[in-house]
């Protein structure tokens, strides 16, 4: 599993520099830094985060700007040189995306185990960013992003039994990426 997640993780990167690659260096001759572009990617985020279940178009807009924006970061700081502060202002903004996510889902549901899984996931992170990024873990951003473009559209039939699946299969990844992290500590200790 972690030689595919990595694998599709390389893959769509290569993608990304690909396609993006003309922009981020326009980007990078006009002095936007890398840092820039995540900061705003955070901020695109949080306005999604924000409209998410109360104006959908609004949502869709900063979702889809939060997810461009962190992929011109990425591909401006290959070309002037990735920091170690802006790697994990990078992560660190996605992750808190998806926390926030996970806790507007379960506010919206009334649901208190959307909470949990927000909790078990911050602890992923958590562990990831105290083991110096080395400590395994999925992240689910862009495909929790997605799925709720389509599924957060007011009218969308079974939306309630479609997000209560989406919170479950990020628990599921969630305890995944624990259970990964016990063992690559593991392993470690050895």
């Amino acid at each position: 599993m972690d030689a595919f997640h990595r694998r599709f993780i390389r893959r769509f990167q290569e993608y990304r520099s690909k396609h993006l690659d003309s922009s981020a260096r326009i980007l990078r001759w006009a002095g936007i830094s890398a840092n820039m572009l995540t900061l705003c990617s955070l901020i695109a985020g949080l306005l999604a985060v924000y409209w998410l279940f109360s104006n959908h178009i609004l949502f869709v807009l900063f979702a889809l700007l939060h997810v461009l924006f962190d992929g011109l970061d990425g591909v401006v700081a290959r070309i002037s040189g990735a920091s170690h502060f802006g790697k994990y202002f990078d992560q660190g903004s996605d992750s808190l995306v998806t926390i926030l996510v996970l806790f507007k889902v379960g506010w919206y549901l009334q649901d208190t185990y959307a909470y949990i899984i927000a909790g078990l996931f911050f602890l992923a992170v958590a562990i990831y960013f105290l083991s110096r990024t080395q400590a395994p873990i999925i992240f689910m951003r862009t495909v929790a992003l997605l799925i709720l473009i389509v599924v957060a559209y007011p009218s969308f039939p079974f939306q309630q039994e479609i997000l209560t699946i989406g919170y479950l299969a990020a628990g599921i990844v969630a305890v995944f990426s624990l259970a990964r992290q016990l063992q690559w500590g593991m392993m470690r200790i050895k």
